[in-house]
């Protein structure tokens, strides 16, 4: 079961980032995800449920592989977010709408809010909770800002340069 909601969650960003998520019924979802179309309600009641499972299911691949990293402060701060531009660099569309839709949600569990915790647990050893929290925001900002700025200017969403761009960033932030 686990599986095919995997099918759907994968053939659905490849068709919210070529056409559009107001574009895509559930039907061409199934079709794409080589299932039948209630397969998909079964799983999904409607399209903010499946936006918000995609936004949980890539926040929590990023939750694991930071514990399995097992890194702390700016490292485990640069991997994390190189980890979220691989996957921007993929859909950059759907990933500024998961994000505003994320960032905008008022859900109790927000996934934004996980980000700023693995942020803050990396950083307060090395500097306490509350500037590990203030890191948090600007740290997070930095990323937020780059996805914008990429988006704003048009350009080519090139993941090893988008890390490089968000490395910088994030070394000035930290010795700051």
């Amino acid at each position: 079961k686990e599986k095919t909601r995997i099918k759907i969650m994968h053939a659905a960003k490849g068709l919210f980032e070529n056409y559009g998520i107001e574009n895509v019924t559930f039907s061409q979802i199934a079709e794409s995800a080589e299932v039948c179309r209630t397969t998909v309600f079964n799983h999904f009641s409607d399209s903010k449920e499946l936006m918000l499972a995609l936004t949980c299911q890539e926040i929590s691949d990023v939750e694991e592989y930071c514990k399995e990293e097992n890194l702390k402060g700016e490292k485990l701060a640069y991997k994390l977010f190189a980890k979220l531009i691989e996957d921007a660099s993929l859909y950059p569309k759907l990933t500024a709408i998961l994000m505003t839709n994320a960032i905008l949600s008022q859900e109790a569990d927000n996934p934004i809010k996980t980000i700023e915790k693995l942020i803050e647990d990396a950083f307060e050893e090395e500097c306490g909770r509350e500037e590990a929290a203030r890191l948090s925001v600007l740290i997070s900002g930095a990323y937020y800002g780059l996805i914008n700025h990429y988006h704003i200017n048009n350009k080519h969403f090139d993941g090893e340069e988008m890390k490089l761009e968000f490395k910088e960033l994030l070394a000035h932030i930290v010795k700051a």
